[in-house]
């Protein structure tokens, strides 16, 4: 994430007279989620990622920084979803096997943004927004169980809601670590990641990208969730 955006950007500069801005796909995992249900990730939110993920993230905004003459703008969404998302998908799979798993019982604050919405605000971060930095979300946050009840809602399905003990996931994330360590493989479900999902705080601000980019969300959740499992729906992925 890092040396590659970096090895991009200064090659783009090299090779191109005209080049008018660069755009930087980020990610909110660079700031990390708030540790108190109270408050709200701003551009100023001073950044702790919680994962090797978000720190890659990090370190590609700060070398793109360093690159002379270029007119760049970043943008950091919260967490994406949408049609061919591998990631929440794997929730979603969950569902309509009637499982419906979270872990711990801790009230959270979750924040999305669909990826319609994200295409839209790359296409106004060309024209605008220069050296800056833009949190995108979809303007909205939402609890832990949002996501599985508008699911259910459109899929009208019937589910087992039950709560994993913490303790007993991470004991998993360490065992599936090691597993794909001697596999040489990455795995699907590791400390850090838990960390990141058991999160208090994910809720996002995006005025900033609506004042200086004229960006404005056209999804929430409810909407981006019916056209993303219609898709799913209709290409057999569930």
């Amino acid at each position: 994430n890092a040396t590659h955006t970096f090895n991009l950007a200064s090659a783009a500069v090299e090779v191109c007279d005209n080049l008018k801005k660069f755009v930087l796909i980020g990610s909110l995992a660079a700031i990390g989620p708030l540790k108190t249900f109270e408050g709200i990730i701003t551009e100023a939110t001073p950044p702790h990622p919680v994962t090797a993920y978000g720190r890659s993230k990090l370190l590609a905004e700060e070398q793109l920084r360093t690159v002379e003459n270029l007119n760049y703008t970043i943008l950091r969404p919260t967490a994406v979803y949408g049609p061919r998302d591998t990631g929440i998908f794997i929730f979603f799979k969950q569902l309509v096997k009637g499982i419906e798993p979270y872990i711990g019982n801790a009230p959270q604050k979750l924040s999305f943004i669909y990826v319609k919405d994200v295409a839209k605000a790359a296409v106004k971060a060309l024209y605008g927004g220069n050296h800056k930095t833009f949190n995108l979300s979809d303007g909205n946050f939402y609890s832990k169980y949002e996501l599985g009840d508008i699911t259910k809602e459109v899929l009208k399905l019937k589910t087992i809601k039950f709560h994993l003990p913490v303790n007993f996931v991470k004991i998993i994330a360490v065992v599936s670590e090691k597993i794909s360590s001697l596999r040489n493989k990455a795995a699907v479900v590791n400390l850090e990641k838990i960390d990141e999902l058991m999160a208090v705080n994910w809720s996002c601000d995006n005025e900033n990208a609506k004042s200086e980019l004229g960006f404005y969300p056209t999804y929430n959740l409810h909407k981006g969730l019916t056209e993303t499992l219609t898709w799913y729906k209709a290409n057999k992925w569930l």
